[in-house]
């Protein structure tokens, strides 16, 4: 397909130019009829897993847990996780032999450098703008008087490039984009490797839709941070883990399976399935039109992909992760809603210290 691009404004070149792109939206995900969840169940299958311990936690009485719209009622997510709290782990099998154990927070003073694809899609019948940002990632320094096996270990990523991902980018667009290097995203690695306190540093005069890449950045940060289980494992090993994470502007609980798909030499892969669920009832996040209403009815938040790393090494290697937004949005009286969805996909690609 040929497009031309002459005249356009960068938000409409944008436009256009997705349009341009053939792909397909990933895969909706349907709704987990999810209940509460207080036990210990957990299942390879990450909806399985969440829907038993619901209806463990049910014939308790409980009343936290994951809703079914998505949104928890005031102080419930505080019942399933605080906010700064460390990961809670619950492990469903360590896996065959041979078992191996995995860091579960990066080295200090270690780095790792490469490529992450980002590419975003907000309407289905569009194609998704791919914008590959060249990145270092780098674990802080502990100070002299600090543990390193008990404190936090600081991080930071930082954008050194970024251009779009496809030929025949107007030239327009890549000058904008020249603005995301310098951008960083900071935030602090927990010792049993769950990540918190994610802000983000970008010029103040990028474009928005740029800056969605910055926070789409912090969004995979946080997916491919995880926590593990202290024991060794192997292939065929399966955890699921709860945090509380605060991105994208939102306050978000979130239930991560993980799974050792295998394990070749000192090279492991990965399956990760998550599912979010929003502390709050009110969808804040940069880039909404000012009339657009902020009251949520609905709330999804899923993502899936795989990871591969190698043993002793928190920081993955490569990957490939999906993940959507989906919200409605409006009072509840109201005769009709506003949905916002919006589809991401990252490609992880990075190289040694």
């Amino acid at each position: 397909m040929r497009c031309s691009y002459a005249g356009l404004t960068l938000g409409f070149l944008l436009t256009a130019f997705a349009a341009c792109q053939k792909e397909e939206a990933p895969p909706k995900e349907k709704p987990v009829d999810a209940g509460v969840n207080q036990g210990p169940a957990v299942d390879p299958d990450l909806a399985q897993a969440v829907k038993s311990a619901g209806n463990a936690a049910a014939s308790h009485g409980a009343d936290n847990g994951p809703p079914q719209n998505g949104i928890f009622a005031a102080g419930v997510a505080d019942k399933e996780l605080t906010k700064g709290s460390p990961p809670k782990i619950t492990l469903g099998s360590d896996g065959a032999e041979p078992r191996v154990k995995l860091a579960p927070a990066p080295k200090p003073g270690s780095k790792r450098s490469g490529t992450i694809e980002i590419a975003t899609q907000l309407d289905p019948r569009q194609g998704a703008l791919p914008i590959l940002l060249s990145v270092t990632i780098e674990a802080l320094k502990v100070k002299a008087d600090a543990d390193a096996g008990v404190s936090p270990i600081s991080m930071v990523a930082k954008v050194t490039g970024a251009t779009i991902n496809v030929p025949g980018v107007p030239a327009e667009a890549l000058a904008a984009l020249g603005k995301l290097k310098g951008a960083r995203v900071d935030y602090q690695v927990l010792p049993n490797g769950g990540a918190v306190g994610f802000k983000l540093d970008a010029a103040k005069n990028l474009e928005p839709e740029f800056r969605d890449a910055v926070r789409s950045l912090s969004e995979t940060l946080a997916l491919i941070t995880l926590p593990y289980p202290d024991k060794p494992l192997g292939a065929g090993a399966y955890w699921m883990a709860t945090t509380r994470d605060g991105i994208l502007g939102l306050d978000l609980v979130t239930y991560r399976m993980v799974k050792v798909d295998k394990i070749v030499g000192d090279e492991v892969t990965l399956t990760v399935n998550a599912k979010r669920y929003s502390a709050s009832p009110t969808l804040d996040i940069d880039g909404l039109p000012p009339d657009a209403p902020r009251d949520m009815l609905e709330f999804q938040s899923p993502s899936d992909g795989s990871l591969t790393l190698s043993v002793g090494d928190a920081i993955p290697r490569s990957g490939l992760l999906n993940t959507g937004l989906i919200a409605l949005l409006g009072p509840a009286d109201a005769k009709q809603h506003r949905a916002l969805e919006i589809h991401t996909r990252a490609t992880i690609a990075l190289g040694g210290s």
